[in-house]
């Protein structure tokens, strides 16, 4: 691709906009003003620069892609929306350690577009986001695979699959450590449920946490020092939810995890 085709796309929210509008189907001007809410003046010499480098073609007045600008548009929305992803918090990402995800996901990292990062004010350090829990309680099945302790979780995991909710647990040595020394009643009632299957970690844990559901996708991974914080990435698109999904089973193989309950 010629430089100045680059620069002719990219440098250009409207035009990127309206190869993406044409490439869900053809449009007509009126169709097009009302979805990208343009006039024609502003939308009309965009048109015509797609038009003469032969990306939009016009027929019977009824805009749509050529062959040139399907196989460009296609090729150019995993780039669009892997800058989305990391346009989230650019800090957070270049902070991130990235080297437990492997390689197979980190190609598809854009599959991650539209993710919010949630972080805690000093108010509401100890609380779990209100989004975090309207989705779990929410979900139907539900894979997490986690590193550390929260105080919340025991109860919450329990009700839920005492409720019918279908749960994978998996936690490291030290987490279900806690869970049977401080909190034995849910401890029991997560064993007992005939909609949980409990998994210890049997080496070092990859991540810090992720939760996938049918619902969202909740992750957290370490910073490049190893520390911890409590910042949270959350998407409820299919994709993410797949990408999430993939995550955890390859967490748990790395983990290695018991294949049966522990005893309570």
């Amino acid at each position: 691709m010629k430089p100045s085709l680059v620069n002719l796309i990219l440098f250009s929210d409207r035009r990127k906009d309206l190869l993406l509008l044409l490439k869900e189907k053809p449009r007509d001007i009126d169709t097009i003003k009302e979805s990208l809410n343009v006039d024609a003046s502003s939308i009309q010499p965009h048109i015509k620069k797609m038009k003469d480098v032969h990306l939009i073609i016009e027929e019977e007045k009824v805009y749509r892609l050529s062959e040139i600008g399907k196989v460009i548009v296609e090729n150019m929305e995993p780039l669009l929306n892997l800058i989305e992803v990391f346009e989230v918090d650019d800090e957070y990402w270049k902070n991130r350690d990235l080297t437990p995800i492997p390689d197979y996901l980190l190609e598809r990292i854009d599959e991650l577009v539209h993710c919010e990062l949630l972080e805690p004010d000093i108010e509401h350090m100890l609380e779990t986001p209100k989004v975090f829990m309207d989705n779990i309680r929410s979900s139907k099945e539900i894979f997490t695979f986690v590193s550390y302790f929260h105080p919340e979780a025991p109860s919450l995991y329990a009700d839920l699959a005492e409720n019918g909710t279908e749960l994978t647990l998996c936690m490291t040595k030290n987490v279900m450590e806690r869970l049977l020394s401080s909190y034995p009643e849910e401890a029991e009632r997560l064993s007992r449920s005939k909609n949980s299957k409990l998994f210890v970690c049997q080496k070092p844990a990859p991540i810090p946490s992720i939760v996938v559901t049918d619902k969202f996708l909740a992750l957290k991974l370490f910073e490049n020092d190893g520390k911890l914080r409590d910042q949270l990435l959350i998407s409820t698109e299919k994709k993410a939810l797949s990408w999430g999904k993939e995550l955890f089973w390859h967490c748990m193989r790395v983990a290695e995890p018991t294949e049966e309950k522990p005893d309570i």
